[in-house]
């Protein structure tokens, strides 16, 4: 007998980083001060973000996507409860990016249409969208829209806007 699949996230929040490649190399800041490998309790989740002041006050996407749900809501750039809405807002961050994309590959047209399709895709189903580029001169960007009241990877992390 089949699973029936995990029910659709209640909305998804979204988040842009631009900076330094150095900062984004640092990983310090990047992870929470334990690794946890196993589903924990919400106030589990709480208590190890609390532990973390650096990794709190970090705007630096985190290693692990479903993370940015343990930081405070002030880093949250939008909210949408419809997929299209999340992408939509996906595709015009890429699309505000992309003159300052450091390869003419990553500039491409044909490539970003075959990220929107894949954002439209991941984001039907419930996931999670990650996209980074390397940008002239030492830069890099990040823009990710992640799922929330539940993420598919870390589905007891809570909601940072309850």
């Amino acid at each position: 007998m089949t699973a029936p699949p995990p029910p659709m996230p209640a909305h998804w929040h979204c988040y842009r980083w631009t900076g330094e490649r150095r900062t984004y190399d640092d990983e310090s800041a990047r992870r929470p001060p334990h690794l946890v490998v196993q589903d924990i309790s919400p106030q589990e989740w709480k208590q190890i973000a609390a532990a973390s002041p650096a990794f709190m006050a970090s705007d630096v996407p985190p290693l692990e996507v479903p993370h940015w749900l343990l930081r405070p809501a002030r880093m949250i750039k939008a909210t949408f409860e419809a997929p299209d809405e999340a992408s939509a807002w996906y595709r015009d961050q890429v699309s505000d990016l992309s003159p300052s994309f450091l390869t003419d590959h990553d500039k491409a047209p044909s490539q970003q249409a075959e990220w929107f399709a894949a954002a439209d895709d991941r984001l039907g189903w419930g996931g999670d969208v990650v996209g980074g580029w390397y940008l002239r001169g030492t830069g890099f960007a990040s823009v990710q829209v992640v799922a929330c009241t539940a993420n598919r990877i870390r589905p007891t992390i809570p909601c940072p806007m309850r």
